[in-house]
């Protein structure tokens, strides 16, 4: 066995370089080591917690509502509809909020990024946040059809709406009872 005579690992006779450090076995430690594997980076689902899930599910779902069918009218030469990003512009804010909720939870499984523990607004908090924006605009989306007469709710709306309501409730509700118990 040779012994590093930069950080004393050991390893199998016949090797040049330390297998911990990079340096050179024989003679002093070199200038410069050997660089070491990156490390790998693994999706950790049990670091997040069942509100996390469902949130992030929820907020998937959301997201592709948005490109379904929102709203719907029979001209009697056929039937057209609009997709919720069509009928209402500012059902972007509930899509880019999806994407950065969905962002924000596969980072913190993937350990690459979490909130630092100064961080004025708490992890649960700053989801709430993001979910509460995106269910107010689905459902003012849903309530202000646009149009007139035989202008009707197609399957998108109501996905979009369970979605919303699926994503803020989890965060929400707690927070009502902790607040009705006061």
């Amino acid at each position: 066995m040779a012994t590093c005579a930069n950080c004393q690992a050991e390893s199998p006779d016949g090797t040049t370089f330390c297998p911990s450090c990079g340096n050179a076995l024989t003679g002093t430690p070199t200038a410069t080591p050997v660089k070491p594997a990156a490390p790998q980076i693994k999706f950790d689902s049990s670091v997040l917690s069942q509100t996390d899930r469902i949130v992030g599910i929820a907020s998937g779902v959301l997201f592709i509502s948005m490109f379904l069918p929102w709203f719907s009218v029979n001209l009697g030469i056929g039937t057209f509809s609009a997709d919720g990003l069509r009928s209402h512009g500012y059902l972007y804010i509930p899509l880019l909020l999806s994407i950065a909720i969905v962002a924000f939870l596969a980072a913190a499984a993937l350990g690459l990024w979490k909130l630092p523990a100064n961080s004025a607004v708490g992890h649960d908090q700053l989801l709430l946040i993001a979910t509460a924006i995106s269910f107010v605009l689905v459902v003012l989306g849903f309530v202000l059809k646009p149009g007139g007469s035989g202008v009707g709710w197609s399957f998108g709306a109501f996905v979009g709406l369970v979605a919303a309501a699926a994503a803020v409730a989890p965060l929400g509700l707690p927070v009502l009872r902790a607040r009705r118990s006061k």
